[in-house]
């Protein structure tokens, strides 16, 4: 047994260390790792089909492969995916009715920058960001009465929303988030410097040594993985397996955040005393075999000037740290600017041009189309860091406006449809859900900001009753408990970072659709809705109820059959909107 442990032993020190050679081989040549490529558009002959730069490099690929995009979806089909990307909500039936009927120019873009301009888009784009950061409202301690609500922990959410609603340049967010804000975003943002702390923390009668540094392990790797799509953490114990990144180099990123926070020297009520007072590197990651004193530094890959480039005199660490970050020439900028790029491309086509957006390296994805990535990244340094222009960029290419296909011969060369010969449908998120069942009740209430609504704990779950009907990002998030409906559609784990969410199809979630007093309750309500806005004749209420749910009238079919369920039973219309809400359309995006 002993010889069997020693034999693996040496295997995985032997697979380490040929790993950590191979990286030291890859690290500069990687492709995150390169400055920007100097991507000019593709020039591609008869190119009918391209409304903006972004389609040029889209359709010069499929044509490699031998690929046709779709031609472009119905415009019932756009508005709701438009207004799904933008506000997280449906439109109503007198929005879709009025975008079908619009026969001006450029019909399509007013749309896009209208919804823009809506304070719902700070809602719903924020909710991508809170997955980030590793948003939530408590503590994360497993112990009972152990995970305590953290009271003000809602203003974190509150500024980014209000940060995206003002399209505040997005090397501003990331500069406010670690170094605080200052003049005139003082007051305005200044709870976005909440990020470094919104981390979980340890029990109470865990070693302080260790709960040390658990919370400087939280702050770097998230750093690394929020900002520049790198797993920091990985340096922990040893150099990184496989990116070029040094465990002295991980150390050096705990000591800007090493005075960030004072542990209490204590276990339980015993007193236990801290071993490391300044910042140091350990030998394997253990605070009981401390090496060296470290200094604040950089990741050396990710430099053209040396540290004290940044780290000035007239600066703190956090600041020099943000200024190395967003420093766009000389240090990780480019970075920084490639992954939030890829972020915002992730969420409205389903998967990023990098499906793996918290990892740019060396195990991560390598990018289906490096030039576009590169020029969107570009484009954004360019534009003063605005986000928004990027937005409506995506949305206004043809590569977002193509229908979904069943196309046997493109599924066979791209079932993953990473080159976007298609419009993949997808299911909604969690809280999209949720907002969209309230929304079509006509029961949301759409308010911005304010503390978040209880939602109970592990011990207690509140209802989901009208004293929770807001929009779910103002719901509680609490870390041992979940919101009952949020539950059953895979919400993000928020004890780390999250690039990409999980989705699946569940049988309980099926059942609550069928079967929940909530579903219940809310089919009551959109059959009131319904009578109160399409009036008694049935024909009009079933389109109505169509329009309000899928933004597109029913088919033939569809008619006949709700047709025979709208009988004389005072209950039929509250069946037929059951139905509708219980449909796998009204939860996916095509």
């Amino acid at each position: 047994m002993v010889c069997g442990r020693a034999i693996l032993f040496l295997l995985v020190f032997i697979v380490l260390c040929n790993c950590r050679i191979v990286g030291e081989q890859l690290g500069s040549k990687h492709w995150s790792f390169r400055p920007l490529l100097d991507a000019q558009r593709p020039v591609v002959p008869d190119d009918a089909w391209g409304r903006t730069r972004i389609d040029s490099f889209i359709l010069r690929k499929l044509r490699d492969e031998g690929l046709v995009p779709q031609p472009e979806a119905t415009r019932n089909t756009l508005v709701r995916r438009l207004y799904s990307a933008l506000t997280g909500l449906p439109p109503t039936p007198a929005q879709v009715r009025a975008f079908v009927a619009d026969e001006k120019p450029k019909a399509y873009q007013r749309l896009v920058d209208r919804l823009l301009g809506d304070e719902q888009f700070g809602v719903r784009w924020a909710r991508h960001w809170l997955d980030v950061a590793r948003f939530g409202e408590s503590d994360g301690i497993l112990n009972v009465n152990g995970d305590k609500v953290r009271k003000d922990a809602w203003r974190y959410r509150d500024a980014v929303i209000r940060a995206l609603n003002d399209d505040l340049p997005f090397d501003s967010f990331v500069r406010i988030q670690l170094a605080g804000a200052s003049g005139d975003d003082s007051l305005k943002y200044r709870e976005l410097r909440q990020f470094i702390h919104l981390g979980t923390h340890l029990q109470d009668n865990d070693n302080p040594n260790d709960r040390q540094f658990h919370r400087l392990d939280d702050m770097v790797s998230t750093t690394g993985s929020a900002f520049l799509g790198l797993t920091f953490g990985c340096a922990r114990c040893h150099d990184h397996p496989v990116d070029p990144m040094s465990t002295k180099e991980y150390y050096q990123f705990t000591s800007f955040f090493f005075d960030q926070f004072e542990e209490e020297p204590k276990s339980g009520k015993r007193p236990v005393a801290l071993v490391i007072h300044k910042p140091r590197l350990l030998h394997k990651g253990s605070w009981r075999t401390p090496g060296e004193n470290v200094n604040p530094g950089f990741l050396s890959v990710l430099m053209k000037q040396p540290s004290k480039h940044w780290l000035t005199k007239d600066r703190s660490n956090l600041q020099a740290l943000a200024a190395w970050l967003t420093d766009a020439k000389d240090g990780a900028g480019q970075q920084l600017a490639r992954v939030i790029v890829n972020r915002i491309w992730h969420h409205h086509f389903g998967r990023g041009l990098v499906d793996t957006p918290n990892d740019f390296g060396i195990l991560g994805s390598q990018p289906s189309h490096p030039e576009l990535l590169d020029w969107l990244a570009g484009q954004l340094i360019k534009g003063g860091w605005k986000l928004k222009p990027i937005h409506r960029l995506l949305l206004n290419s043809s590569v977002f406006r193509q229908a979904g296909a069943r196309d046997s011969s493109a599924t066979e060369k791209d079932a993953e449809n990473r080159l976007l010969w298609q419009f993949r449908p997808r299911r909604l998120e969690a809280e999209v859900i949720r907002d969209r069942l309230l929304s079509v009740a006509g029961v949301l209430r759409t308010e911005l900001y304010g503390s978040s609504i209880p939602i109970g704990n592990y011990k207690v779950s509140e209802p989901d009753d009208e004293k929770q009907w807001r929009r779910s990002i103002y719901l509680q998030v609490h870390r041992t408990g979940r919101q009952r409906t949020l539950s059953l559609f895979d919400p993000a784990n928020n004890e780390k970072s999250v690039g990409v969410r999980s989705s699946s199809a569940s049988a309980d979630a099926a059942l609550f659709a069928m079967n929940s007093p909530l579903m219940w309750e809310l089919a009551q309500r959109f059959a009131r809705r319904v009578r109160r806005e399409a009036g008694e004749e049935s024909e009009d209420q079933i389109r109505y109820a169509y329009l309000t749910a899928f933004a597109r009238p029913p088919r033939n079919n569809e008619m006949k059959i709700a047709a025979g369920l709208l009988t004389d039973d005072a209950g039929a219309l509250t069946n037929l909107c059951h139905v509708l809400l219980s449909l796998n359309e009204f939860i996916y995006l095509n």
